[in-house]
């Protein structure tokens, strides 16, 4: 079962609408799913492309959102550093909740100048997919 299905079912067992999880993650995860890495698994790449969810941003309850990131760490250590406040992002600081391997873990990891590139091109798909998205810089 996927973060969708867990936060869908505990949508529905708390008598909500359905669309009131998280709907447009599924658009989310075929986004993702859309890209491939030319340079995975290739000797000496160590870069990773990771998603984040966010709740509670600019406010709005449950305010859901994606951060996308690239990072030469572990996505979990980016996650920490983030949470931490260590070379963070204010957004994931305060708002982060959950890595979304599902959304990443076909990618990685990647060299350096393609995570970048992937990073760049997952947001812009993302937004112009109509998922509410941070990062990606």
């Amino acid at each position: 079962m996927d973060l969708y299905e867990l936060l869908f079912n505990s949508a529905a067992n708390a008598s909500e609408s359905s669309n009131s999880a998280i709907p447009w993650y599924k658009k989310a995860k075929a986004v993702c799913k859309s890209y491939s890495a030319k340079t995975r698994g290739q000797y000496g790449v160590h870069h990773k492309v990771y998603l984040i969810l966010l709740k509670g941003v600019d406010g709005e309850k449950p305010g859901y959102a994606l951060y996308v990131g690239q990072t030469g760490l572990t996505p979990e250590e980016r996650f920490q550093r983030h949470k931490n406040g260590v070379q963070c992002s204010d957004v994931v600081r305060k708002h982060g909740k959950h890595l979304l391997p599902d959304l990443y873990k076909h990618l990685n990891p990647m060299s350096y100048e393609e995570s970048k590139k992937l990073e760049a091109d997952i947001f812009q798909a993302l937004l112009k997919a109509g998922v509410p998205v941070h990062g990606g810089h």
